[in-house]
This record gives C-alpha cells, structure tokens and sequence, in this order.
C-alpha cells in the first residue's frame, strides 16, 4: 500500500502539487489523468523517489521494490538487446556466480567441518532464490517479453545503439516487466507501441498481480485496466472509483456541483462587499458593518473548480487535387538482406482518410515515408496525383526540434506571404501564450514538441496529410480537438497510431500490412478489428474458451487482398470458417441470452425488496440495494447491447436460430 499525505512539491519555484492525498491499495491499477503540466509526471517521480516533496510524506512498507517507466530517457547502448534485458535479474545472476564459486569452495574444504557446513547452507540459500526467480531460465523470459513488446528473434543480438528513440523506450519497458517490481509506475507506456504490443501490455498488466500506476490519455487502455481514476486538478487529486468511462460521467456531475456552489458563496460574497459599500459611511450602521466585514474574513472561499484547456483549431479547406492522390505500382522496400513489403499496387483516392496498420514491423511508418517522398523505395514506383500537395508528419522529429530558435521566429518564418502576423495567434491555439513563444525548439516538452509541429501544418496549403502517431503526449482534451479537426479535413488522409478510438472516429478505409504484402478493409478501424476477432475465434484456441480480443463491432468488412494468388483463401476454406464463426457466434448469443434473464429475474427481485413498507426507514439497507440494482441495470444494458451486436455478425454470416 502506498500513502500519500498531503504533498506540496514545486519545481522551479512553481507550484506543481498541492496538497495531494492518496491511498494505492496492493494490487490494483489507478490511472492517472489531467492535462499536460498539471503533475502527472511529477506525482510518478515523487513516488519513486526522483523527486522529494517540500512538505508532507509519501509512505510504502519497507523492502517495497518500484519501477518506474518515464516519458524519455536515456540508457546504456553499449549491450547486446539480450545482454541489456538480462541485467534486469542482477540479483538472480550475482547469485549463479556465488554458487559456481561456492562449488568449487566445497571441493577444496573438508566435509566435516563448519565451515563447508556454512557454503552449503548459503548454497541452498541462493540456490533457492535462483529457482523462486525462474534463474534457470532467464533467455526464455527475456525472448517472450521482447516477442510480446514486438522484437524479433534476430533483434536479441543486436546492438541497442541500432535501435531508434522509440524503440530503446520499448527496451526500458521490457527490462520493467522482467524485474516484475512491487509497484510499476509507467508513465504513458503505450507512446511507443503498435496495436498489437498495447493489447499484450494489458494483458500482462491484468494478469501481473503487482501495483500499477499508470498515466495514460488511452482511454481503451484506462477501461481496460483502471480501477479506480486520479484526476489531478489545480494541483489536488479527485479520486473516482470505477473505469475511464465511469469517470467521464461521475467528473462532470462532480463539476457541476462544484460550479455551483463556486456561484452561490460568490454571490453571497458580492452580496456582503455591496452591503459594506452601501452603509460603510453610515455611523448608524457602523456595527452592522463590522460583523459583515468578519463575516467576509471567515468565510472559506471556494476555489473556481479547473476547468481543463486544449488546443482549439480547425484544418483550413484542402485545395482541390486530381481523383487518384496517390499511386503504388509494384512498391517494395528493403534493408539490405531484411524485406520490409513487395509487390504493393494500391491507388489512394481523393477524399480518403486511411488507417495504415500492421503488427510492428511490417513496414507502416517506412511506407508513409516513402509517400511522403523522405525515403526512395528499394523497388517500384510512388506517383503523386496532379494538384497534390502533401505534409508530412513524423513521429520522430528531431530535425527540426534541436535548434536555439524560439517557437515563434520558427513558425513565422513558414507562414506564407503576408500571414506572417498570424503566428502569435495560431501559437496561442496550441496554448502557447506570453513568454511562452520566446521559448528555444530545444527545451520544449514532448506534448509541447507534438502541438508546435501540429501548429505548423496550419500554415501548409496540404490536401494530403500523412502522420505518424500525431497525439502522442497530447492530453485527452487536446487529443478531442485533433480528432475533431481530422474528421473535419476535407482533404485526404493516411494515418499512422496506436489509439484504437481516435483511429476508429477519423478512418475510413484501413489498410494492413501483413507480411510483405498489403489488405484493404472499407469501412472504419473497427469493422477492421470485428473482422480480425472473427478470424482469432476461428483457431482451435478460441473454440476451448480463451478470451477474444476486445474490440467487437457488428458489420464484417471485405477485405480487398492485393496478394500473390498462391496466397488466398480457398473458397471451401472460407465456407468452413463461416461455418465454425457461426457455431461460435450461436454459442455466444446463447449464452448472454441466459445471464439476461438471470438480470432480469433479479431485477425484480430487488424492486421488490425496495417498496417492501419495512425497509422504509432502513436507510443504509436500501442504500445497498439501489447500488446493486444500478450496477446491475448497467451491466443488463450492456448484455443487451452484446446481444444486438452478436446478432448482426449472426446475421452478416447468414446463420440462422432454428
């Protein structure tokens, strides 16, 4: 358990935390919310130790091990990837060394005496830690959690000065999970991760059984993993039992509340100064006065209640292009003897906004350079249409982010002629404001770095946009407003990023790359993903009861494949797949059906029990039965709603009850 009591920590003489309490139970995952400066960072440093409180304490039982993922770091390059993710068990290794060395001791010393009886009594005590920490088998857990984060076999023996930014943060999230540490701090862990790395990390977060404290703007991931939600606002913590969704609601109405009383003590207030105002020159009322103006002085003044801010912007109108934006004709691309894809044919259409995905890897963001023209493929031709002006976004942008200039000077001297006095204006958009502008590229945060080159785009004529993980260190407010100005964009659009509910909202065709070779899915990301769980629950696995993947929406997308024909689907392969997806899905629907009828008999129950006359008084009786009966009507909802669900895929395969 982890206390924390009334924390006041500045940094550089401003405020950041003030006053914070919390309680982190053994066990559970709290995700940590709020926008951008508000102390998430701080609040994880300040539990590991990095950073010390000015007043107040933070408490856990002694021997407790943290660790702790932050935003960007640096680390040793020198190791092997192998040799990096094996010095997270020092302790399990210096404890293999002791015993070779105690081995030897043994044959040396006479057997009767105490002191060989000390070696093997140590003996046994490290041979013991090595067995409790699965010592004999480190590689293999070293080659699993790398697999599961998206490294190859190959990669294990690779330098890690070979790898990018990203990348090295995947290995310092990797040796975290190795060590397995009493109490996981990761700070926005899935930055650097693909879908399929994301839904691995939450499984091993579900199944770990350790204390995690994450701070995410994931809102699938805080669903699928949060407990209980800490907003940290002006400086306090609000503590909301329940998922990210819970929280939405429950904040607001706590919001409102507030905003409420906030308005009434000012009335009061300004009702108190407008009578000391009125009679402060009248000697009759001179007593009056007085006991007005201690009223004031008592009076506990309620904060204005924090009301978050985001950027605020919209794309401006795409110039008009030619229909075909785009062209790939028998596209491939290599690295030396290491193939990324071949034989892409692929024309992207005006109007189109594409979800680029694939397991890590595949080749997404070398592709959206390539379209970008930043990188020339290995083979085949990209042919931009008539009329079509592109920006690129990178997810790593180094470049033009090391320089001394100051965020304003950098971003006049793009504006195009005569707009040049819009910069502090399209600036302050992005929340920078003041002294804020003068600020140097190269001493910008990370959700700083991601609004100024998102700002930047503002002043391109592009019709087409290609980003790579363009909300990466946004907050979730800010994260709206992009995704809102996406939708909007009346240009064309590929896409590259890890957020399933900022991809499903902005895509409308998404395209997989999947071994060398490349599929079209019309339709929005999650028709994508509602056909990828169809084709999981196909393997032997789902038939014996393990879990689907989350995601599940109703209509099947058809996949274009644009593949070597030795490739495709029989189509007696395909009748036998319906055929096992429909017994699945019958199964399923069968099911449910039975856990709503169950609700519904309780249901009943319960409202029973509520206008039952002697429970009338019984306050705290009928507060636990209206609890029960809210959760339960919430979780009935949802069945129907998995049922309705269920019941269009049934029917999408053609199925039939009878």
């Amino acid at each position: 358990m982890i206390n924390i009591e009334k924390v006041h920590l500045s940094l550089g003489g401003r405020p950041i935390l003030r006053g914070v309490d919390l309680t982190i139970k053994d066990g559970e995952c709290v995700a940590v919310v709020g926008p951008n400066g508000c102390g998430k960072s701080t609040l994880l440093r300040a539990i590991t130790g990095v950073e010390h409180p000015d007043t107040g304490t933070i408490r856990m039982p002694k021997q407790t091990t943290v660790g702790y993922l932050p935003q960007e770091s640096d680390m040793d390059v020198g190791h092997s990837l192998e040799k990096e993710l094996l010095g997270a068990f020092v302790e399990v290794q210096s404890a293999t060394r002791e015993m070779a060395s105690l081995m030897e001791q043994m044959g040396e010393i006479d057997p009767d005496s105490a002191a060989h009886a000390r070696i093997i009594h140590r003996y046994a005590e490290c041979a013991n830690l090595v067995e409790h920490q699965e010592g004999y088998a480190l590689e293999s857990k070293v080659a699993r959690i790398a697999a599961g984060l998206g490294f190859s076999p190959e990669d294990l023996s690779r330098s890690c000065r070979d790898f990018s930014g990203g990348w090295r943060m995947r290995i310092l999230l990797a040796k975290l999970l190795l060590q397995k540490p009493d109490v996981i701090l990761l700070d926005e862990p899935t930055n650097h991760l693909d879908l399929e790395s994301t839904l691995w990390l939450e499984e091993w977060i579900e199944k770990c059984g350790r204390t995690v404290v994450l701070v995410s703007h994931e809102t699938a991931t805080m669903d699928r993993l949060a407990g209980r939600i800490v907003c940290l606002a002006s400086g306090r913590a609000e503590v909301y039992t329940g998922n990210y969704a819970h929280y939405l609601t429950a904040s607001q109405r706590r919001r409102e509340a507030q905003w409420e009383a906030y308005a009434r003590q000012q009335k009061e207030i300004a009702a108190i100064k407008s009578f000391i105002n009125k009679f402060r020159a009248n000697a009759a009322r001179a007593a009056l006065v007085q006991s007005r103006v201690k009223q004031l002085e008592k009076i506990k003044r309620i904060e204005p209640p924090f009301h978050p801010t985001a950027i605020h912007f919209t794309f401006p109108k795409a110039p008009e292009s030619y229909h075909d934006v785009l062209t790939l004709r028998d596209l491939g691309h290599a690295y030396g003897a290491k193939r990324v894809f071949s034989g892409i044919n692929l024309t992207i259409h005006r109007g189109e906004k594409i979800g680029l995905v694939g397991v890590n890897g595949a080749g997404k963001s070398t592709l959206l350079r390539i379209l970008a023209g930043r990188e020339t493929p290995s083979e085949g031709e990209c042919l931009l249409g008539r009329k079509v002006a592109s920006v690129y976004f990178a997810q790593y942008d180094t470049e033009t982010l090391t320089a001394d200039t100051t965020l304003l000077d950098a971003i006049s001297t793009i504006a195009p002629a005569g707009e040049g006095s819009r910069a502090r204006d399209v600036l302050g958009a992005f929340l920078f404001s003041g002294d804020d502008v003068m600020k140097p590229l190269s001493a910008i945060s990370g959700g700083e770095r991601t609004r100024f080159r998102l700002a930047r785009i503002l002043f391109s004529p592009a019709n087409l946009l290609l980003l790579d993980e363009p909300t990466n260190h946004l907050d979730i407010t800010s994260r709206a407003t992009v995704e809102r100005a996406l939708t909007a964009y009346t240009g064309t659009m590929v896409i590259v990023s890890h957020d399933r509910a900022f991809m499903d909202r902005v895509t409308n065709k998404i395209v997989e790359i999947d071994n060398g070779a490349v599929r079209v899915y019309p339709g929005r990301y999650s028709d994508y993903l509602a056909y990828r769980q169809r084709v999981v629950s196909e393997e032997p696995e789902q038939e014996k009861g393990s879990p689907p993947m989350k995601e599940s929406l109703p209509r099947e997308p058809s996949p274009i494949v644009h593949a070597p024909r030795d490739r495709r689907i029989n189509e007696r392969e395909e009748v036998r797949a319906r055929e096992r997806s429909i017994r699945i899905i019958k199964k399923k629907i069968s099911a449910v059906e039975n856990k709503i009828g169950r609700h519904e008999a309780r249901l009943v129950e319960l409202d029973a029990k509520m206008a039952d006359p002697a429970l009338a008084a019984a306050y705290a009786v009928l507060e636990a039965l209206d609890r029960e009966r809210h959760n339960l009507a919430q979780e009935h909802q949802r069945m129907i709603e998995e049922w309705e669900t269920l019941h269009r895929e049934f029917e999408a395969l053609g199925g039939s009850m009878q």
